[in-house]
């Protein structure tokens, strides 16, 4: 692999975890990012909940593996990074409407092999004394994380500088070019740039530059909303998905929420949810003090069509890679694995 030389076009969260593992393979490497840094792209609109525990456990197995995967290889790599890469987090607390509906989610998972323990409210308080009037039951997933999606971008791409990639931030691809049936590289706003193997990772943008060569991409985009809520004091230890917010404190101390949206949401509708968010927020935690909504971010996540595998290589052009999924931050330390595999065969 060292021998050739590899654009990972996208920096991401699945553009620069590829371009850290095959820097650290010992690749020719050069991450090209459209933005000025990296993460700034969907990649800044996530929660960046590593996890099995959300939503319910009916995930095919296979997809249900890869995220308990996930949450090892995320432990693995804030080990190596010592402790710098993950947010600050004990895990997550999940509860529903009715303590029945809680005790099946914690079974599901747990059959299924997460680790997880149902909790009263007594310990609840004792976890997380934010929460008002705490569920009288919940359950516990000790092993899942949270990740600053952008901040774990930086330091993943600093990473990958380190090890001899080179990184070209503010510039847009325009095209990707091939000769004689094989990618030769990508064209640049200022000139071309040589490859022998060209990387797609740029989410939903992926979508246009591999129209020619892969028609049956099978990408398309859901929207979802990240609302950034600052404290003066007051923090979350958990990850929390119950009474109507999935919510989490940040490595800086703001507070996080996941909402799901419609598309075109107007200027109204943002502030509506806004508002939202930020009275569920004073509701439930009324120790924290002074909350109040420091914005609201969109992004239009890149979904693939049923079946379609993590990292797919075009038939024509030679060399040419496709690499988007969803939940990508998830799935981001398995696709760099796969596309390794692949490069490496």
């Amino acid at each position: 692999m060292a021998q050739h030389r590899i654009i990972v076009i996208g920096a991401g969260i699945v553009g620069v975890s590829i371009a850290h593992r095959l820097s650290g393979n010992g690749a020719r490497v050069t991450l090209v990012e459209a933005r000025e840094a990296p993460g700034l792209g969907v990649t800044a609109a996530s929660f960046g909940w590593i996890t099995c525990a959300a939503g319910d456990d009916s995930v095919p197995e296979p997809d249900y593996r890869r995220r308990l995967q996930a949450i090892e290889d995320y432990a693995r790599l804030d080990r190596d990074f010592g402790g710098r890469l993950c947010a600050p987090c004990r895990g997550a607390i999940v509860w529903g409407a009715t303590e029945d509906e809680t005790r099946g989610h914690a079974q599901g998972h747990e059959e299924r092999g997460s680790v997880v323990r149902l909790i009263g409210a007594a310990e609840i308080a004792e976890f997380e004394p934010m929460i008002a009037e705490p569920p009288a039951l919940a359950a516990r997933f000790p092993r899942e994380r949270a990740l600053d999606v952008a901040h774990a971008c930086i330091l993943l791409a600093r990473a990958a500088r380190e090890a001899g990639a080179e990184t070209l931030f503010g510039e847009t691809v325009l095209g990707l070019e091939t000769t004689g049936g094989r990618v030769s590289g990508v064209r640049l706003s200022g000139g071309s740039l040589a490859a022998d193997r060209v990387i797609v990772a740029a989410g939903a943008h992926s979508a246009a530059l591999v129209a020619d060569f892969m028609p049956d991409h099978g990408i398309t985009t859901s929207p979802s909303a990240l609302v950034t809520i600052s404290v003066e004091s007051g923090r979350l230890a958990h990850v929390l998905d119950g009474g109507g917010i999935e919510i989490r404190s940040r490595g800086n101390g703001d507070l996080v929420a996941a909402c799901g949206v419609e598309d075109d949401l107007d200027d109204r509708a943002l502030s509506a949810l806004a508002d939202d968010v930020l009275s569920r927020v004073r509701r439930l935690f009324p120790g924290m003090e002074n909350p109040r909504v420091d914005h609201v971010q969109l992004g239009q996540r890149p979904m693939l069509a049923d079946g379609r595998p993590l990292v797919s290589a075009a038939r024509a052009p030679e060399g040419l890679y496709l690499a988007v999924a969803h939940p990508g931050v998830i799935l981001a330390p398995e696709i760099s694995r796969q596309v390794a595999e692949l490069l490496a065969h």
